[in-house]
């Protein structure tokens, strides 16, 4: 193994205390999110505050599918052994053809998501491409041991839409001003110019071999993962229920996923070290990790479950109104698949270092493929269903995510 796998005095020292920036800037960030939400869900109502509803879920899913994959890629390949160029072409084409995606999807639902109100359009195509930098920006980051410039640029992007959002409202600006504020906030990750030096870093450098498949399979898996995580707002809706359920159904996932909101820029930390624990061998010790967090994360769920159902909804209505307030079932659903979800996502960057992006795809996809038969009429609501369906496929990934890693030679 080469040198460049192992951090130097210097580079020990800056991780650390960045990590610290890091932590607190994640925190801070996920408090503003949720400042933005009650915000914006407060001045607007449910009905009008539907299609911010809608933009979010759009980039949070193209974000967490398409974008963290590229995010913890360039981290993976910036700690690996060898000096390895970034697949630029890649990348632009990828970003290009969210951008296309998720603008049609807008078209396709535009009367029923936006109002038949055009000009959403053209805020979700400017809103996919800054998020596709603000990704590519923070892998480059973290993956040169600048935690410190990561957490401050999380803290900022978060930071500056809350503080665009509150001047916004207080001049009376209605959903599709504050929609702008979502696209500010992804803007702020070049103040850092994080692809500093780069250039002259990969003069000379080769493509990662099979870069395009490892890719295309880590896509695959996020696709599963985050259309069971996040498109539950978009299916409720695609199940007809009303405006109304649709944003209780989103606010209420939306607050109980702090945890994993927070842990998609924590992972960013543990990336580099497990991968190095990769480049020196340490398969045994990557198991045992594995096992115990799988069995910490089923424990940690079952009591989430509990502790949903008996304050979940209370809390939901506490911090956003009556109009919010979910049933008691899916408020528990939400705790306990969330807290599934975030356990996953820590075991499932051992599979990224492990460069096992395929095995997590098959995890990933069968407990999509779980979920799915939730959400068969059985005389539940549309929510109910989709909160059922969110518990089941997180109980099966773990599961699935956990196998890979104990089979993993």
């Amino acid at each position: 193994m080469s040198d460049a796998a192992i951090p130097s005095p210097e580079a020990g020292r800056r991780s650390r205390s960045g990590t610290t920036y890091m932590v607190v800037g994640t925190m801070i960030a996920a408090v503003a999110a949720y400042l933005f939400q009650l915000i914006g869900a407060r001045s607007l109502g449910p009905e009008a505050f539907a299609p911010i509803a809608v933009l979010w879920t759009v980039q949070f899913l193209v974000f967490t599918t398409v974008f963290m994959p590229m995010e913890q890629l360039t981290i993976r390949r910036l700690n690996a052994a060898e000096s390895l160029a970034a697949p630029w072409s890649l990348f632009l084409g990828l970003i290009a053809a969210a951008t296309v995606g998720a603008v049609l999807y807008g078209v396709a639902t535009l009367d029923r998501s936006f109002d038949g109100d055009a000009w959403y359009l053209l805020i979700l195509g400017v809103l996919i491409v800054a998020y596709g930098g603000f990704a590519i920006g923070r892998g480059f980051l973290a993956g040169r041991l600048r935690y410190r410039e990561y957490g401050l640029s999380t803290f900022a992007e978060s930071m500056l839409r809350l503080v665009l959002a509150v001047a916004l409202l207080a001049a009376g600006v209605g959903a599709l001003g504050l929609s702008w504020t979502l696209v500010a906030g992804a803007l702020v990750i070049w103040l850092w110019n994080p692809l500093r030096g780069e250039r002259s870093r990969e003069e000379g450098a080769e493509r990662e071999a099979g870069s395009t498949g490892t890719l295309a399979t880590f896509i695959t898996a996020n696709a599963a993962s985050q259309t069971i995580v996040a498109a539950g707002p978009l299916v409720v809706g695609m199940l007809g229920a009303a405006k109304a359920e649709v944003s209780i159904f989103f606010e209420t996932f939306l607050l109980y996923r702090a945890p994993l909101t927070v842990s998609y820029s924590l992972v960013a930390r543990v990336l580099p070290p497990f991968t190095r624990m990769v480049e020196r061998g340490e398969t045994a010790t990557i198991k045992r990790w594995a096992a115990r967090i799988s069995a910490a994360g089923l424990v940690a769920a079952g009591a989430a479950f509990g502790i949903g159902l008996v304050i979940g909804d209370d809390l939901v209505a506490i911090l956003l109104g009556e109009q919010f307030r979910p049933s008691s079932e899916l408020a528990a659903l939400a705790v306990a698949g969330v807290t599934l979800a975030t356990v996953a996502l820590f075991e499932q960057q051992l599979l990224i270092a492990m460069r096992s992006t395929r095995r997590m795809a098959l995890a990933w996809g069968i407990a999509l493929a779980v979920a799915a038969l939730f959400l068969v009429p059985d005389g539940a609501g549309p929510s109910i269903r989709a909160g059922r369906a969110f518990l089941a496929g997180e109980i099966t990934a773990l599961l699935g995510l956990t196998a890979a890693i104990l089979r993993r030679d």
